[in-house]
């Protein structure tokens, strides 16, 4: 099997049972990224790469403590940003759901779901501004855990294809684990 270019930045292989009791224990990424997601990946890790070239590049030319330090400053959190939005997603397992976000990580274990539904507020590109179209939410005892599974997500938009199949894979495991 071959392995992305990428490879660490994929969390998880190939969906499919992993022992002998059928269960799955390894994260499975509930949809693709999309073409727009992709267009913007790549674009922001050419976008890094180049001012990671020019930061480098600067500290060789003038050595020197603060030049190591702006270096530092500027890479460190470009690159973490860039590894956490190649693996911002909605993963699912026989355990539970984890919603990964560029800052944030929610994991729910499947027995704190009390419903999935989906709800009419989604948002432009995961940003708190309110667009026209659906996503699929989460209900716990305690709070609502938005998912990735946005009909204006990066990963779906334009393709209802894509949306309806997630967003159906989304309920089959819930009502599944139950």
């Amino acid at each position: 099997m071959r392995r992305p270019v990428f490879w660490f930045l994929w969390p998880a292989p190939p969906p499919g049972p992993v022992d002998d009791d059928a269960e799955q224990v390894r994260w499975i990424r509930v949809c693709s990224r999309g073409p727009w997601r992709w267009c913007f990946l790549i674009a922001f890790t050419v976008l890094v790469t180049t001012v990671l070239a020019a930061a480098v590049s600067a500290a060789l030319v003038s050595p020197g403590i603060l030049t190591v330090v702006l270096t530092l400053v500027v890479a460190l959190p470009l690159v973490a940003l860039l590894a956490r939005a190649w693996v911002a997603g909605t993963y699912v397992c026989d355990r539970g759901i984890k919603v990964s976000g560029v800052l944030i990580t929610e994991v729910v274990p499947w027995d704190q779901v009390i419903a999935v539904r989906v709800d009419g507020r989604s948002r432009i590109l995961g940003l708190p501004l309110p667009a026209g179209g659906e996503r699929v939410v989460l209900d716990t005892s305690t709070r609502v855990v938005g998912t990735h599974v946005e009909s204006r997500s990066p990963d779906l938009w334009l393709r209802p294809e894509a949306w309806d199949a997630a967003r159906d894979r989304l309920f089959t495991w819930w009502a599944e684990t139950r």
